[in-house]
């Protein structure tokens, strides 16, 4: 196995990237390896996880480019979702909110979209998907999405806590060999029935070379 390059590496090679290309996003994960990155932000950011954003996010553009609300993320990780959402420019999301389990992940997410937390349109939350109380917010999402649903023991279940008439975007995958997974569906129609939106406006399927990631955007 070949060893790692160092994080210093890594670093100016994404400052050098950054500056070829002029992207803000890869300059916002140069500054974030520069100050001190996760080791496993390599699998936040790899070419599997960033085509499935990017699908997510060419197919928002299409279906539901402004959102009538803040857009919550669930199962957020480390905020590339985020990052991606508010630098595209076809979408007019005011704020996104990005929601993870896992303590540490919120001062990365933070760091990373560090220029949208100075103009107030990205925030990270700590807390459990499971436990959210969507109607007790002082101001409804215009959008929910959910990347993860394989991860959920109980995804009706969980939908049944969400205000009927939310926006929702929501993935999932045939990926049953992952211990991790415990929801998934073995194709889109299966999906469909396990989410029972009210409406759909979207669906869609994504072959990868390991698993089929599916993706429903509607209405609770």
């Amino acid at each position: 196995m070949k060893p790692e390059p160092p994080v210093e590496a890594v670093h100016d090679l994404l400052r050098g990237m950054a500056a070829l290309s002029g992207h803000p996003i890869i300059a916002d994960v140069a500054r974030l390896y520069g100050k001190g990155a996760p080791a496993d932000l390599s699998i936040a950011l790899n070419h599997k996880q960033i085509a499935s954003k990017q699908w997510l996010v060419e197919t928002l553009a299409e279906v539901m480019p402004r959102p009538e609300g803040p857009v919550w993320v669930l199962g957020a990780w480390y905020g590339v979702l985020g990052a991606l959402l508010l630098a595209d420019e076809r979408l007019g999301i005011g704020q996104v909110v990005s929601l993870d389990m896992d303590p540490t992940c919120a001062p990365i997410a933070e760091t990373l979209n560090q220029r949208h937390v100075e103009t107030g349109r990205f925030r990270a939350v700590t807390a459990d998907m499971t436990g959210l109380d969507v109607g007790a917010m002082e101001t409804t999402p215009g959008l929910v999405i959910n990347t993860s649903c394989e991860h959920l023991p109980d995804v009706p279940g969980w939908l049944a806590t969400l205000p009927p008439g939310l926006p929702l975007l929501l993935q999932s995958n045939d990926y049953d060999r992952e211990p991790d997974h415990r929801s998934c569906v073995p194709s889109l129609e299966a999906f469909r029935e396990q989410a029972g939106l009210s409406e759909i406006w979207f669906a869609g399927a994504r072959p990868t070379k390991n698993y089929t990631r599916f993706m429903l955007i509607g209405r609770r």
